[in-house]
C-alpha cells in the first residue's frame, strides 16, 4: 500500500464533508464497521486526495471512494492469504532433506545439542550449498531458491540431498 501523502486543509474539509460515504460503504458491504473502518480510511482518503491531484474527467467522487475502498479491502484480503516467510529448521536425522522439526519450543538442551550438530555439519557444506542453506533458513522453499540463484529445481534438489547425506556422515 502507498502511503498517503500530508492532506491539505481543502482536503481535509473535503474528507469530513464526505466522511458519511465511508459509513454508507461498509453498510452496503454489510461490513462490521469495528473490523473494516480501519481498512477502508485509507482507501477513501487516498481517493480524496486522488480526486483534488488529477480528478477524472466524468467520474463522480462517490464512485472513486467506492472504488477505493473496495480496493483497500481486497489488498488486505491478499496480504492475510499471502504465503509468509518463514524459516524452518532442516532435522539431519529423518530420511528427506525437506523434514522439519514438528516441535518449536524446544528445551534449551536439544537446541544446544542442534546448534553443535549444524556447527559440525557446515564444514561440509560447499559455497553453493550454503547459498541454498541461506536462502531455507529465510523461508524461502527450495524452488524458489533455485529460481533466485539461477539453478534448475532438480539440481537444487540433488544438491542438498548430496549435503545431507554428507552431514548425516559427518555427525556420525
Amino acid at each position: 500500500m502507498r502511503a498517503l501523502r500530508p492532506m491539505t486543509k481543502e482536503e481535509r474539509e473535503f474528507a469530513e464533508q464526505h466522511h458519511d460515504m465511508v459509513v454508507d460503504y461498509l453498510r452496503y458491504k454489510r461490513l462490521p464497521m469495528d473490523d473494516f473502518y480501519d481498512i477502508v480510511i485509507f482507501g477513501y482518503l487516498s481517493a480524496v486526495q486522488q480526486y483534488f491531484r488529477n480528478p477524472p474527467a466524468g467520474v463522480e467522487f462517490k464512485a472513486m471512494a467506492f472504488r477505493a475502498m473496495k480496493d483497500s479491502i481486497l489488498r488486505e484480503g491478499e496480504y492475510h492469504a499471502r504465503a509468509k516467510r518463514c524459516g524452518y529448521t532442516v532435522s539431519l536425522d529423518t530420511e528427506g532433506y525437506h523434514s522439519t522439526i514438528p516441535d518449536q519450543k524446544q528445551d534449551v538442551e536439544r537446541q544446544t545439542e542442534r546448534k553443535a550438530l549444524l556447527e559440525q555439519v557446515a564444514k561440509v557444506a560447499t559455497p553453493r550449498e550454503n547459498k541454498i542453506i541461506e536462502l531455507l533458513v529465510d523461508g524461502f522453499a527450495l524452488h524458489e531458491a533455485a529460481r533466485l540463484l539461477k539453478m534448475p529445481r532438480a539440481a537444487a534438489e540433488s544438491c542438498m540431498e548430496s549435503f545431507c547425506f554428507r552431514a548425516r556422515a559427518a555427525i556420525g
